[in-house]
């Protein structure tokens, strides 16, 4: 047998990746149980529930002197209960007036801790605070972190004459975590000083990293979790509205109640049911200018289908097998009714997760429905690897679409990693070119990031209750990034080149883009980057942009870029996107500035404006498009929130105002007083108004 060598070779190198980054070398820290809860007042150091506990320090910082000691002083107190983790944090300051504090935890001093419950590496949860108690929790996922998620806990934050502390009480019942009385979980805390932008961590990370690279975090011990218990919370709702115009006359008023039901199967399995779901109390979409030929993607904002998100994620920028939205959103943004569903979420043992969710909602054409489900299995392997497998299906009583995907990750050492995605669509009336392949490379390392990438979709390939910007095209796509460090001047230096390519199956080129930029950074974080692209567009049927129609042809164009941004720290801060040169057949100038403003803890405004001046060598071929936001929030408490987004699209002639008032008193259930506005002279109709009240509570059962 003359392979068996080479074999066992190539399967002692292949054992070798998978286990090169999950050394032991970690941080190590021990949970202590606490003979009595703290009170939850961020009185850390005057409470005697933490006397005794050895906390945790020796930050190091990731930015602006990667690898140096923390410029302060971090203690992080790590302790339990029978039934709730609690975590004390004392952050020094020398000085208190240098803390910088928002309504906006990520643009003040902050504290976040990443729980990896599993010691998988691949996904946790996060919990932040700043020196005012604001909260914020998100689910983190192949190294992001989805801000949107919530769930049931508590901090309290004060400050003092030496800094400022922070007490957070999080119930056991809100985590997942696997079998057995004591756990050994995976857990990194982060710092941030605004003032000085140092971002500190208790585990070190390489600077190309996040926190969010689970794989680096460290360990504690000796958590001691409750025995299996059946955790049901059901949080009921009632709503009532008015509204006036659109298809409506007179004023309409609507009255309802629904109800949402989470019950823990086991510790890490979770069963959600939703009845007569409502999201009246979502923030409007943010509008967006269509200046090409292929479809805008919109992000998920709404609660019920954002927990657990990570876990029926499949695919990549431009083409999801699974996109929430398509679920009770009409293509043209009109929420739909929404009859309810279920949704089992969470893992199996350690490594296999699982995810399948069935909603009913009303079809966007007038039909009586729209079935959904999604079903999702993968398994956690070694050093971020991973094998999955994904299937859609979309019913409206007559027929059905189905969507199948098999797709894989494979972390090669430290800084490789390796993704692959296969996948196939059944739809009514299409029998060929109805695949898709995806494959990514990328190799990221303290000085570079290097990815490649390859992709194909069929013309035919329709993922019922997926997205997807483009069909029946092969990409090719290849990024380079090298990364400077000037700790005199500036904090990196980041020159980088970028091409992808489409092409259709005849060969046909459709577009190109080669970007080259320069981006330097700056320690006080201002930034700014030139770049410069050439462009290709090959179309081959005319299509229309503002009402003004491109014709077919080939256009080669070149563009110059400069984005440039002043310190987000500052009360005032500043930003600008410029873009000048060839577009299509003619030519396009825009800029798009932004100010942001910001009131200690309480105020924090903004202004865009979106303006680009398009000149195509046609009649009536020169127009302007322009889209101009603003919003606020002001904060009466970190509970109590007022905040605004106003909008104007002149390409549509459309203007929208989202007003929202929340009183919240857990999680995201509480009061809720909404006004919405909607005008649009582009075929939606007369003015749009309506005022929404809102009410949930969350219970408690089990």
């Amino acid at each position: 047998m003359q392979f068996a060598r080479p074999a066992v070779v190539v399967g002692a190198l292949f054992l070798g990746i998978l286990s090169a980054a999950d050394s032991d070398d970690r941080r190590r820290g021990h949970a202590m149980p606490l003979s009595q809860a703290p009170v939850l007042d961020g009185k850390v150091m005057e409470d005697p529930a933490w006397a005794g506990l050895a906390p945790f320090t020796g930050f190091t910082q990731l930015r602006p002197d990667s690898g140096a000691p923390a410029s302060e002083r971090t203690e992080v107190y790590f302790g339990f209960t029978d039934d709730t983790l609690h975590v004390g944090v004392i952050c020094h300051v020398p000085d208190p007036a240098t803390i910088t504090v928002s309504n906006d935890g990520f643009q003040s001093d902050s504290f976040t801790m990443v729980l990896d419950t599993f010691g998988t590496g691949r996904a946790g949860v996060a919990f932040g605070t700043n020196p005012v108690g604001a909260e914020y929790d998100g689910q983190v996922a192949g190294e992001f972190v989805d801000w949107n998620w919530s769930t049931l806990w508590e901090v309290r934050a004060r400050t003092h004459g030496t800094g400022w502390s922070a007490e957070f009480a999080i119930p056991f019942q809100s985590l997942r975590y696997g079998r057995g009385d004591v756990q050994h979980w995976r857990v990194n805390f982060a710092r941030v000083i605004r003032h000085a932008s140092e971002v500190s961590y208790w585990s070190p990370v390489p600077r190309q990293f996040s926190m969010y690279r689970l794989s680096l975090a460290g360990q504690v011990d000796g958590i001691r979790v409750p025995r299996r218990r059946h955790n049901l919370e059901v949080t009921p709702y009632v709503v009532g509205s008015a509204a006036r115009g659109g298809d409506r006359s007179g004023v309409q008023r609507r009255d309802d109640a629904g109800f949402d039901v989470k019950y823990s199967i086991t510790p890490s399995l979770t069963l959600d049911l939703t009845y007569n779901t409502d999201f009246a109390q979502v923030e409007s979409d943010k509008q967006q200018v269509n200046l090409g030929r292929f479809s805008l993607f919109f992000p998920e904002t709404r609660p019920f289908f954002l927990e657990n998100a990570g876990s029926f994620g499949v695919g990549f920028p431009g083409t999801r097998l699974f996109h929430s939205r398509r679920i009770g959103i009409a293509k043209d943004g009109r929420r739909l009714p929404i009859d309810g569903g279920v949704r089992v979420s969470g893992k199996v043992g350690a490594a296999t997760n699982l995810g399948f969710l069935h909603m009913r909602a009303q079809a966007a054409d007038g039909r009586a429905r729209d079935d959904f489900t999604v079903t999702r299995a993968s398994r956690d392997l070694p050093n971020r690897s991973a094998v999955g497998f994904i299937a859609t299906d979309r019913r409206d009583g007559s027929s059905s679409r189905q969507t199948y995907g098999i797709d894989g990750s494979l972390g090669i050492g430290a800084n490789g990693q390796m993704y692959a995605l296969v996948g196939r669509t059944r739809t009514p009336g299409v029998g060929s070119d109805d695949h898709l392949v995806n494959l990514y490379a990328s190799y990221n390392s303290t000085d570079w990031d290097v990815d490649g990438a390859y992709t194909e979709i069929g013309s035919g390939f329709d993922p019922a209750v997926g997205f997807v910007t483009r069909t029946g095209s092969r990409r090719v796509g290849a990024f380079a990034m090298r990364k400077f460090v000037d700790e005199d001047t500036l904090r990196e230096w980041r020159p980088f080149v970028s091409y992808a390519g489409f092409w259709d199956f005849d060969g046909y080129h459709e577009s190109g883009d080669l970007h080259l930029e320069s981006w330097w950074i700056w320690k006080s974080g201002a930034d700014v980057w030139p770049a410069l692209n050439f462009i290709h567009e090959g179309v081959k049927r005319p299509f229309a942009i503002a009402g003004v129609t491109v014709p077919a042809g080939e256009y080669q164009t070149r563009t110059f870029q400069l984005g440039a941004a002043s310190p987000q720290n500052a009360t005032w801060s500043v930003g600008t996107h410029l873009v000048t040169g060839g577009f299509y057949n003619g030519q396009r100038h825009a800029v798009f500035p932004i100010v942001n403003y910001r009131r200690d803890e309480t105020l924090s405004a903004w202004a865009g404006w979106d303006y680009n001046r398009i000149d195509l060598e046609s009649e009536d071929g020169s127009f302007s498009v322009n889209l101009a936001r603003a919003g606020f929030s002001y904060s009466f408490s970190p509970k109590i929130n007022l905040a605004a987004l106003v909008q104007y699209n002149d390409a549509d002639e459309e203007f929208s105002a989202n007003v929202r008032f929340s009183w919240l008193r857990s999680a995201n259930a509480g009061l809720y007083l909404v006004y919405n506005e909607l005008d649009a002279r582009s075929g939606l109709g007369p003015p749009q108004r309506e005022l929404v009240l809102k009410y949930s509570r969350i219970f408690d059962v089990l």
